[in-house]
């Protein structure tokens, strides 16, 4: 027996909305969630909210997530069916819903919708109208049985009835584990048997056996045997037999993990993966001063420069400052000042280098956990010159101080070359001055300098 329920008139659908549902920045430096709607009626747009914020807060609880939750915004796409749930062949069951998406008519399990314009077509059609920078869709089917899929890689599907399960405190499942999937193409590491997969190695799946060859082999000891046996136990990174839908011949990271079992966290090696994901969409720095990366300077006002950044929520960001690529003692802050006078006329380089030091990341071949942000700084400091040195009568002697100094100049006197002591400030006329002791007979040895005042 087959079920059609059909949405007889009137039916009157609400128009598409978007709605945010956590905020961290700018979405031009985030990793951005969209929520869509499917199976879920005009009357029950304001529980898909609920829900959609449910699921959002559910996946950002689970590691490496919850590390990262910063770096997140999420929003939730309303649109409405004209049914509520979703199709289930091995029952008859059929709903019209927006996405039209379907269970798998053998195991009532995975959930797909059309890869044509009937499913996937709208999915990026409402993306493609509401928030184009969308890193991570997730399509939540409004169905209390447990289903969910990788929508081919392109987006994470799950249902409500999978969903619920994963509320703090609740371990991952189905939707962590899709999001495995689309943010990192991380593989199942599933040892049933499933057609239709190639046999393409992702992060977490491997046909090597050579210690050396192994991608993950930062994270395996030297005595950990391999192949691993899996009597060494739950935390362990080795090479594990049984993954990518075999039983033999491909191995995984771990005994454990989200990826071949829903209830438990990411294992390390796909920890590093989803975080290395995260970093490939999400830049540290969220912002500088100034602005301008090139700019002149010509006086000897002190210069600042500042950083915006990203921060993890359980640990810091590593900082250093540099001067022409010198790492500068102690400027490990926010914040950098120098003053011009430290710096050659001509061309500088004033760098921050920013880099996540986590535990969580062994293996950055990319660099992804750092950035370096460049000013180029200009500096034509005017230049005074002490020339023409004279000795007078009566003990007394000159000196001239000539160049340019638009804004003055000040000289200074020393007995040691390490203290200073103003002795006199002035202007050039017509590029020149003439400066005279003031007193006469014997004095100490003196030297001078001069310089413009800051």
């Amino acid at each position: 027996m087959v079920a059609v329920v059909t949405c007889g008139p009137p039916c009157v659908v609400a128009q598409p909305s978007m709605q945010t549902i956590l905020t961290n920045g700018p979405t031009s430096n985030r990793l951005n969630i969209v929520v869509l709607s499917e199976g879920y009626t005009n009357s029950q747009l304001a529980q898909f909210v609920v829900d959609a914020t449910n699921a959002v807060n559910a996946l950002l609880s689970h590691p490496p997530y919850q590390e990262y939750r910063n770096y997140f915004n999420a929003f939730a796409i309303k649109i409405a069916s004209n049914q509520s749930g979703s199709d289930h062949p091995s029952s008859g069951i059929y709903r019209d819903t927006y996405f039209n998406s379907t269970y798998d008519p053998l195991a009532d399990y995975l959930i797909t919708i059309p890869v044509d314009s009937t499913g996937q077509g709208k999915v990026d059609a409402l993306l493609q109208s509401f928030m184009p920078n969308c890193q991570l869709p997730i399509v939540l089917v409004n169905d209390p049985t447990q289903g969910g899929s990788d929508g081919f890689g392109t987006m994470a599907i799950a249902s409500t009835g999978a969903v619920s399960g994963e509320k703090p405190p609740y371990p991952p499942g189905i939707l962590t584990h899709e999001t495995g999937h689309v943010l990192a193409n991380l593989g199942d590491e599933y040892t049933a048997p499933y057609s239709g997969f190639p046999d393409t190695e992702e992060p977490n799946t491997t046909q090597q056996t050579n210690r050396l060859l192994i991608k993950w082999k930062v994270w395996v000891s030297t005595n950990t045997p391999i192949p691993t046996p899996e009597t060494v136990g739950e935390g362990v990174v080795g090479l594990f037999e049984g993954a990518h839908y075999h039983e033999t011949g491909w191995y995984r990271p771990e005994l454990n993990c989200a990826m071949g079992n829903l209830g438990v966290p990411f294992c390390s090696v796909c920890s590093e993966a989803l975080v290395l994901a995260i970093y490939q969409r999400v830049r540290p720095v969220d912002g500088f001063s100034p602005a301008s990366t090139n700019f002149s300077v010509s006086t000897n006002q002190a210069l600042t420069f500042t950083l915006s950044l990203l921060q993890p929520t359980m640990h810091n960001l590593d900082v250093q400052w540099f001067t022409n690529g010198v790492a500068r003692s102690g400027a490990t802050n926010l914040s950098f000042t120098l003053s011009p006078e430290s710096l050659s006329n001509g061309t500088n380089w004033i760098s921050a280098r920013v880099n996540d030091l986590t535990s969580l990341v062994r293996n950055d071949p990319a660099n992804l956990l750092s950035q370096i942000v460049t000013w180029t700084v200009d500096v034509t400091l005017p230049q005074l010159r002490l020339d023409s040195p004279l000795r007078l009568t009566g003990g007394k002697f000159a000196f001239r101080v000539s160049g340019n100094a638009p804004q003055g100049f000040v000289i200074q006197s020393s007995t040691n070359l390490l203290d200073w002591a103003p002795l006199e400030t002035n202007y050039l006329v017509a590029g020149q001055f003439w400066h005279t002791n003031s007193a006469a007979g014997p004095s100490p040895r003196m030297f001078y300098r001069a310089a413009t005042p800051p």
